[in-house]
């Protein structure tokens, strides 16, 4: 780069030549030195700061690309790709038994068949199916990532698919045991109950535990509850308030008027992220040892609500789902009923069972716990329970 006075030209006397990158000669010219060499200037500090970029990006590349291992991959996939802290440290609960096994291979090594083993070393240890290929997944979202983002050049895992995990059907909460756990619980976690039970949010950062006051509209009886990102299309979907329930969040907004609370589901004032603690010492409390999560209060709503009669799209809808194939396969059992009434409904034409087989059937159902309690007794439980709040 120079530059160069030429007083035969008549304009731009002087004129700065310079080569680019790629080789090509350029050249501008300036109507006094000074600003010939403002250019030059400007232009050596663009260059170097390419220069500048292009060397982080190769030293980058050379000691994260083929060489980073499994334990660095999830290190910076962990604190950089996932912001919740709830859902980062699940992740890494479940990365550290693959970290175990695997944490000083290089990633872009890893095979399918280490994933196979991994998957038989967990069913030895008596883990399910689901689990096992949550934590897979779990290192494959990484493995993406880290394509994404430049680091790897590849997924080595792009190829393997999972077996296919056989649903958990966990019976949902009893009328009986929303009462035990509604009375043993913290103030916050009884309006999770509540709102849980006649709402059916999902049980979280992603939905309930966002919602604020200026989001529920108790005039006119709707509450804007926040999706989840889950591919939703709205932030936001709205929920009608059963009448039952108003006059119990009218009490719990002037509680937090006066204290200023933003959020529904608060602890003395503060957003909550997680009552995975309070949750269980309720339980321990109600003396119910059964496994019962927070998230079983919304399978409590789909459950019951069906089992009152409610038809599956609108009740899709109303649970932020696309449509109602997730209530199908999630929340099958609660199907059951009907399956048995679709099979008693055909006349026993060749005589071979009595007239009351369908009754008697569905009475032994109730009374073995094959499905829970009719809707109608839900919901006169869940009337029970407001008043209870109320109180």
């Amino acid at each position: 780069m120079e530059i160069r006075h030429q007083p035969h030209r008549k304009k731009g006397q002087w004129v700065v030549y310079w080569r680019s990158r790629t080789g090509a000669r350029h050249h501008q010219g300036f109507s006094s030195e000074a600003a010939a060499r403002e250019f030059v200037d400007s232009l050596n500090t663009v260059l170097a700061r390419e220069k500048e970029l292009m060397a982080k990006r190769r030293r980058r590349e050379r000691a994260s690309c083929p060489r980073m291992t499994v334990e660095e991959l999830f290190q910076r996939y962990l604190s950089v790709a996932l912001s919740n802290r709830t859902t980062a440290k699940q992740a890494a609960y479940h990365a550290a038994h693959i970290l175990t096994l695997y944490g000083q291979r290089q990633a872009i090594r890893l095979t399918s068949e280490d994933m196979l083993q991994f998957m038989e070393l967990q069913k030895v240890r008596g883990l399910c199916q689901a689990t096992i290929n949550r934590r897979i997944s779990i290192l494959r979202s990484a493995l993406n990532w880290a394509v994404k983002m430049g680091i790897l050049p590849q997924n080595p895992l792009s190829s393997l698919r999972l077996p296919q995990a056989r649903p958990q059907r966990m019976a949902p909460p009893t009328p009986e045991e929303l009462r035990r756990i509604f009375h043993a619980a913290e103030p916050h976690v009884r309006r999770v109950i509540v709102l849980g039970a006649y709402c059916g949010p999902r049980i979280g950062p992603s939905e309930l535990f966002r919602l604020r006051w200026k989001d529920v509209d108790l005039e006119n009886g709707i509450i804007r509850m926040p999706n989840a990102a889950k591919g939703a299309k709205e932030s936001a979907r709205e929920l009608p308030i059963r009448e039952s329930l108003l006059p119990l969040l009218r009490q719990w907004l002037e509680e937090d008027m006066r204290s200023g609370a933003e959020h529904v589901v608060h602890w003395r004032g503060r957003p909550v992220r997680t009552i995975h603690r309070a949750w269980h010492t309720a339980l321990r409390r109600a003396g119910i040892h059964r496994r019962i999560t927070p998230y079983s209060l919304r399978h409590a709503y789909a459950t019951y609500s069906v089992q009152g009669g409610a038809k599956l799209k609108p009740l899709a809808k109303l649970m932020g789902h696309r449509n109602e194939l997730m209530i199908l396969r999630t929340y099958q059992h609660v199907l059951d009923k009907d399956e048995r009434e679709a099979v008693e409904a055909m006349p026993d034409v060749l005589r071979l069972g009595r007239p009351a087989m369908k009754r008697r059937g569905s009475r032994r159902m109730v009374q073995s716990g094959m499905w829970p309690l009719p809707g109608k007794a839900y919901l006169a439980a869940c009337s029970l329970l407001a008043t209870c709040a109320g109180g």
